[in-house]
């Protein structure tokens, strides 16, 4: 037990691969733990007398019970920031739909219609007036679904709505090897045809951790995020391996000739990116083409980078993300030659997408970056000045709700897919005039004037009843 719990400690402080490799899971924590069998046996032949044994013993339970203690002490992480929250009196949310099942992704089509996957293999179309109708995938590939696998990115081509072909991502494979895929296929009325798979990652060895998200570059390619496996992490870093990688095709699954890698012995020629842990937010800057992403870390070192092609961005050698053990996942937060990050969350906020407001609704958000929260149960906005981040507030904190993944609407309203069993789809907008006005007077930004029948008395902060437009 005391070598057990030793081996334990040793993981939370050393750096992988050395040793949290070894006892990530139960079985190698118990085959490291039984090396100590030999090495016990002849300690306790040293020992003569029961009394020495006795004191001895007492040792060690009183080095084990302390340790833990001054481990969790150091290695756990500190406390999230808190976040400046926007005041919920200057937006208004509406219910576009309810009773989702584990959604994950939004898609907006020419039409008005907005497409939803849900991760247990279903497709949902969204009309204007609320209706909720089901896509027909069964000409799709099998799809592996339960915990973070299922059905999950959709992206429709430019040329939509005269050609019908999205883009889809799903994890495939069965328990224990599951990979994650990309296919093309068209909408014709109300059912996928003509599916065609332009990618898949060879299967890892464990069920979590397969990114899957997509985004269509200027120049008409496709950008997909594999995860790193969890399990398989160090292969972030192999170069002949797809996971913790970002992949780049042809919209025919083809390697584009100006891949970075696309002509290097020994690499992988669809790699794009390498070093990243589990990303699940992908999109390009309006304002420059570049092209950015978030990530998740695991307790810690969640991120938001901006991909620069051939770019390393150090998972997991370089990060200062904190292991699910509560361990330092690396003693390097950063590394010459590898990418840094534009900003960092530790603990973890857990973000799970990534969209770059343009519309005109909200101008004051114009050109910020708008994540969606899990752990965080909020949308987090990133303002920018000179390519740096500047500031960040949460919106929507007041539900506290997972968010899932975040779109701007054509008309600049904010799209937003909570996440779990029941999961909704909101519409975000800017509040009325009269809301809007309540919430200046309630901050007590508005002063009292007989020409402005909204004012509220000093002191008082109460509105007057609205009877005159402003």
């Amino acid at each position: 037990v005391a070598l057990l719990v030793a081996f334990q400690i040793m993981g939370w402080f050393t750096p992988m691969p050395v040793l949290v490799m070894a006892v990530r899971g139960t079985a190698g924590l118990l085959l490291v733990s039984l090396t100590g069998a030999l090495g016990g046996l002849i300690f306790d032949r040293i020992l003569r007398g029961p009394a020495l044994r006795t004191r001895s013993y007492a040792g060690i339970v009183g080095v084990v019970l302390a340790l833990p203690a001054a481990s969790f002490a150091l290695t756990m992480p500190q406390a999230a920031a808190p976040v400046a929250p926007i005041d919920p009196e200057t937006y208004e949310v509406r219910t576009l739909a309810a009773g989702l099942d584990r959604p994950w992704a939004i898609a907006i089509l020419p039409d008005g219609r907005l497409l939803v996957t849900e991760k247990a293999g279903h497709l949902r179309a969204i009309a204007p007036d609320g209706a909720i109708g089901a896509i027909d995938l069964d000409m799709l590939p099998p799809i592996h679904t339960g915990g973070e696998n299922g059905l999950l990115d959709v992206v429709p081509a430019p040329d939509f709505a005269s050609s019908g072909t999205l883009y889809l991502t799903m994890t495939y494979g069965r328990d224990g090897a599951v990979g994650t895929r990309l296919v093309r296929a068209r909408l014709v009325g109300d059912a996928l045809t003509e599916v065609r798979i332009l990618f898949s990652s060879a299967p890892g060895s464990s069920d979590s951790n397969k990114g899957g998200r997509l985004v269509l570059l200027s120049d008409g390619t496709l950008v997909l995020s594999i995860g790193d496996g969890n399990d398989t992490r160090e292969q972030a870093q192999n170069p002949d391996s797809a996971l913790g990688k970002l992949i780049r095709v042809d919209r025919n699954g083809r390697v584009p000739p100006d891949n970075p890698f696309a002509h290097r012995a020994g690499v992988a020629a669809a790699i794009f990116s390498a070093g990243h842990c589990h990303a699940q937010g992908l999109a390009v800057d309006p304002a420059d083409g570049s092209l950015l992403i978030s990530d998740h870390g695991p307790r810690g070192g969640d991120e938001i980078g901006r991909i620069t092609p051939g770019g390393n961005h150090g998972w997991p050698i370089a990060t200062e993300g904190i292991d699910y053990s509560f361990a330092r996942v690396t003693p390097f937060r950063q590394v010459p030659g590898y990418e840094p990050p534009l900003h960092i969350w530790t603990p973890s906020a857990a973000p799970a997408g990534l969209a770059i407001y343009d519309g005109t609704m909200f101008p004051e958000w114009r050109g910020a970056l708008l994540v969606p929260m899990l752990r965080g149960r909020s949308i987090r906005i990133l303002e920018r000045r000179g390519g740096r981040i500047t500031s960040e507030r949460s919106l929507l904190a007041e539900r506290d709700e997972r968010i899932r993944d975040v779109k701007v609407a054509p008309d600049g309203a904010i799209l937003v897919l909570t996440d779990g069993q029941e999961a909704e789809l909101l519409r975000l907008a800017r509040a009325e005039a009269p809301k809007l006005r309540s919430a200046i007077v309630r901050a007590g930004k508005s002063s009292c004037h007989a020409r402005f029948p909204f004012c509220a008395s000093p002191g008082i902060g109460a509105a007057l009843p609205m009877t005159q437009p402003r």
